[in-house]
């Protein structure tokens, strides 16, 4: 839910882990939805009618949910009802909490509506958990290969370690940007190329020649080009001006199958905080991967833990290793607060 937050800039009434509620204006619901659908991580979005905490596991519990709303957006129109269980809550049939559910939005239009299981006009959606309930009409389900067409098989320029599309948004995403966003370890240019797609300019560097070429060569497959820079630096000294950029996204490398060029993964890690800092403009954040799980130093796992506000998210890669995206919004201001 993060990630919602900081595309959109508004903040999510938690319901539980998986389930939030956020307030738009009705002239604000297509912008809002515009800015949704760019989120990974988000699976549906609805307008929520009715909504509950700590639901009761019975069906009735389901159909007083439902009928304790008002359902004019149906009225008039056929729907059918989809029901969505996290984690198996609750125990009954998805069947036949549909039905119930169906039966109070049926009754609460006074029979002026039609339920067509086929092709309906409108889904009207259940969402539970364990620890919270939503009903309401689905206004959005993004596809989830929507990212797919930016992934390695249709870059002419590949490599081993690269991010996923999907990975490398999420990263631009919780960065936050408005204007122009770093990663100063491009590699192949996933990052680069998704904060094009978001409408941001951005600049890429890596220490490797072959692969900042690489990386733009892709940019240029994909019509990146024209919003994005890249450079073959060094990311401890980058040749940058102070506070010139609106947020700092990297992946850096962990010296797998991403090389350190010799460089010890600390440093790599305490440098891109430090010159992260100098870049950045005063609210400016920075988000990165590191590494967790066999094989990775111990010290390694220290670096950011000191400073203020850092939050952390893991992301499964396999049973051997674990990667953890840390963001600090307003690095600048994190770090002078940090003893």
């Amino acid at each position: 839910m993060r990630e919602v937050e900081r595309v959109t800039g508004r903040e999510l009434l938690r319901l539980g882990s998986r389930i939030g509620l956020m307030a738009v204006e009705l002239g604000e619901v297509r912008s809002v939805i515009a800015l949704l659908y760019e989120c990974v991580l988000l699976q549906e979005v609805l307008l929520a009618k009715a909504w509950a905490t700590n639901p009761r596991p019975d069906v009735e519990f389901y159909r007083e949910l439902a009928a304790s709303s008002e359902w004019s957006e149906v009225e008039g129109r056929s729907f059918a009802v989809r029901v969505r269980k996290l984690g198996g809550f609750p125990p009954a049939s998805s069947i036949e909490l549909a039905a119930r559910v169906g039966d109070a939005v049926y009754d609460a239009c006074g029979g002026r509506c039609r339920i067509d299981l086929s092709k309906p006009e409108l889904i009207v959606k259940l969402v539970a958990s364990a620890e919270a309930a939503v009903v309401g009409v689905l206004l959005l389900k993004p596809r989830g290969d929507r990212f797919r067409l930016r992934s390695s098989r249709f870059k002419p320029f590949t490599h081993p370690a690269s991010l996923t599309p999907e990975d490398a948004r999420i990263l631009v995403n919780l960065a936050a940007a408005d204007g122009r966003i770093l990663d100063p370890f491009c590699g192949t240019g996933s990052i680069l190329a998704e904060a094009v797609a978001r409408g941001l300019e951005a600049v890429g560097v890596d220490l490797d020649e072959e692969m900042a070429r690489g990386a733009w060569r892709n940019l240029k497959h994909f019509s990146c080009d024209a919003l994005c820079d890249v450079l073959v630096s060094d990311a401890r000294m980058l040749p940058f001006r102070e506070s010139c950029f609106d947020a700092v996204a990297a992946d850096p490398p962990y010296g797998r199958l991403a090389p350190t060029h010799g460089l010890e993964l600390n440093s790599v890690y305490e440098r891109l905080i430090s010159e992260s800092a100098r870049v950045l403009r005063d609210r400016g954040s920075l988000v990165f991967i590191k590494p967790e799980g066999s094989g990775v130093p111990r010290s390694l796992e220290k670096v950011g833990e000191g400073l203020k506000h850092l939050e952390r998210y893991p992301v499964y890669v396999h049973s051997g290793l674990t990667r953890v995206i840390c963001l600090v919004p307003r690095l600048r201001a994190a770090i002078r607060r940090t003893p």
